[in-house]
């Protein structure tokens, strides 16, 4: 049967009957994921965990998961997360949503502590919904408040939503899209991390920032605990280039001595500067430590330089691990 099929005539006459069928069954698979929505889901994990999105607790999120797996969402920025999960001890989620990440951290590395900081009042419902359906509760705590440069209150920007989720697009910076198109104000509360952590002692590993467009206030208020710890930090930088091209952020993280990574299909590429268009891919890994590549295919050389690095500033040649 192979030969019959590998034979010239007979796989160009196969090729030209099913083609038509393959573009049919692709675009009906393709409308099928995109109108028929899934309203809470259970998925297995490559660890073998499951992992549960309650019904009304991230909706869009659900459905994604549904049709596509665990990476159905941000595949690349979820893999980068889940290798620093293993290696992490305490791991902070900044605009946590629906609680996916602080979710598959907690289920990834049994020992890890998450802090879940989410504003809005209505997805921080759906946070802790779906932090207790999956059992994690005593390791993740749900905050409701917003990280940020001052702490207090401010006002959180939320486009409209048609579904039953809400907008995640919501942001407290005040030249956003959101502001312009005059979208919902809630005021929240606001608190500086580096304050919050003096209250809640702990040891940052890592980072995830989902802010849209707010991170260089988020991180000046985790400025401290940034230049004590040296955590990994994968955050969202949305593609600015003619507006304030991210320059606020870029400078920050030089004045940080981080080096920005742009996370892709195709790797890892070092960057000094986010004013260059992208459409598929908006997050960077921020490293404490850099080397000489330009192009990464592996974060362990990450986490390896800076173990380094680490045990070179104690005076030793193996070093002490920055990871459990």
């Amino acid at each position: 049967m192979k030969r019959w099929r590998e034979n010239y005539t007979v796989s160009t006459f196969l090729a030209a009957v099913t083609k038509p069928v393959w573009r049919i069954s692709r675009t009906v698979s393709t409308q099928i994921q995109s109108k028929v929505v899934k309203n809470g889901v259970t998925v297995r994990l490559t660890n073998g965990k499951e992992m549960v999105i309650g019904r009304d607790a991230g909706v869009a999120l659900a459905s994604l998961l549904f049709w596509k797996g665990l990476d159905g969402y941000e595949p690349e920025t979820s893999r980068a997360l889940r290798f620093f999960f293993v290696y992490s001890s305490c791991f902070i989620d900044v605009g946590a949503n629906c609680g996916l990440y602080s979710i598959i951290g907690a289920l990834w590395n049994p020992t890890i502590r998450v802090v879940a900081f989410e504003p809005l009042p209505p997805i921080f419902q759906c946070l802790r919904t779906n932090v207790a359906l999956n059992k994690v509760q005593d390791r993740v705590v749900c905050e409701n408040l917003a990280l940020a440069g001052q702490s207090g209150t401010g006002v959180f920007h939320v486009p409209p939503s048609e579904g039953r989720d809400f907008a995640t697009t919501g942001t407290l910076a005040s030249d956003s899209w959101q502001v312009r198109q005059r979208a919902n104000r809630v005021q929240v509360t606001t608190v500086r991390f580096d304050e919050y952590e003096n209250q809640h002692p702990m040891r940052v590993d890592l980072i995830k920032i989902d802010v849209e467009d707010f991170e260089a206030d988020v991180l000046e208020g985790m400025r401290a605990t940034i230049m004590r710890d040296r955590p990994f930090i994968v955050c969202e930088i949305l593609p600015r280039n003619q507006e304030h091209r991210n320059e606020r952020t870029r400078r920050l993280i030089e004045a940080l001595d981080y080096t920005a990574y742009w996370i892709t299909d195709a790797g890892y590429f070092r960057v000094s500067r986010f004013d260059f268009e992208r459409t598929d891919f908006k997050d960077f890994v921020l490293s404490p430590v850099s080397t000489e590549q330009e192009v990464l295919t592996d974060l362990s050389v990450l986490l390896e330089a800076k173990l380094r690095k680490l045990g070179q500033s104690r005076g030793t040649t193996e070093g002490s691990p920055v990871f459990p």
